[in-house]
């Protein structure tokens, strides 16, 4: 792979792929191939918590959607209150929290 198809990449990506040219370059040499075993558990937990923190920030992103929707499209007549709103908020508020922490555990 040349250096500007690799730049094209994202850079989880390219960590993927520098991982398997590692396991390729270290065959036979043990040592070496078990710290790119440790360097791949390391990036499989990296990209599992930043899936799963990214889920969480679409899923917010949709329901913040749906409720501006809703809103923009009340009736004059209709009034939502405080307390409304807030519940309205809370799972997405709930939802943005677990996908920081989520993606805040790859920092």
């Amino acid at each position: 792979m040349s250096a500007a198809t690799v730049q094209l990449q994202p850079p989880l990506l390219q960590l993927r792929e520098q991982i398997r040219q590692l396991y390729l370059t270290t065959t036979g040499q043990d040592e070496a191939n078990a710290m790119v075993t440790i360097l791949e558990q390391y990036y499989l937990q990296a990209d599992e918590a930043l899936s799963r923190g990214i889920v969480h920030v679409h899923t917010a992103n949709q329901s913040l959607h749906a409720m501006m929707t809703l809103l923009l499209n009340c009736q004059e007549d209709q009034q939502v209150n405080c307390e409304q709103i807030v519940a309205l908020l809370e799972p997405i508020r709930q939802e943005l929290q677990a996908g920081f922490v989520q993606i805040s555990e790859v920092m």
